[in-house]
């Protein structure tokens, strides 16, 4: 999963990031296949704060399911500034309260943590690039398409860290992620989503 903000006080120079919305990549494995599925909320001004937690609360909590996200916590910290969420199932599970399973990714440097922007750069890994000017002009005249965009180009960046990570840990990870890497190549070639063609541009430029 991967939660789009807007940043309010951006031009005051302080922290007032409000998230607006969510993308969640899903993989199903059946028999031997791998099924994706890649879904995204985008709140508009006029609609209650409350319903992102409440698509939310679909999405995330099967029971048994893995939850891999970058840096979780921030996510949690953003997703609690909503109304309702002391409330909210998928707030729980994303804590590690509930049913599922957590993968959270992170990774820092030297001087401190990394934010997923500065993670996929060290990766070569694309993703959305924020104005946050424009993200926030665009939000008020609630054209959010480039927001949804922008929000399920980084869940697939997100997505493919997961797999890059899994194939450096143990024997059975690493066949795991081997197996899903295969899937996913195909997926990302079939699926007809502007954010799914950005990604295969990205690793046919990679592998030129």
């Amino acid at each position: 999963m991967n939660v789009a903000a807007l940043d309010v006080g951006h031009r005051l120079g302080l922290d007032r990031q409000i998230p607006i919305g969510a993308a969640v990549l899903t993989a199903r494995l059946q028999g031997s296949t791998v099924h994706f599925s890649l879904d995204s909320y985008i709140l508009r001004p006029s609609d209650p704060a409350d319903a992102l937690l409440a698509w939310l609360d679909q999405k995330l909590t099967t029971d048994g399911a893995t939850i891999t996200g970058y840096r979780l916590k921030d996510a949690i910290a953003l997703l609690d500034r909503l109304p309702g969420a002391e409330w909210s199932p998928a707030l729980r599970a994303l804590a590690g309260c509930g049913q599922q399973y957590l993968f959270d990714l992170s990774a820092s440097v030297d001087d401190g943590p990394l934010t997923l922007q500065e993670a996929c750069v060290h990766s070569q890994i694309l993703c959305a690039p924020v104005d946050p000017d424009r993200r926030f002009a665009d939000w008020v005249r609630s054209d959010v398409s480039e927001i949804e965009q922008d929000a399920q180009v980084d869940v697939i960046a997100v997505f493919r860290l997961v797999i890059r990570r899994l194939a450096k840990m143990n024997p059975v990870d690493r066949s795991i992620a081997a197996a899903i890497s295969t899937h996913f190549a195909e997926w990302l070639g079939e699926a007809d989503y502007a954010a799914t063609r950005l990604h295969v541009a990205d690793l046919l430029s990679a592998a030129n």
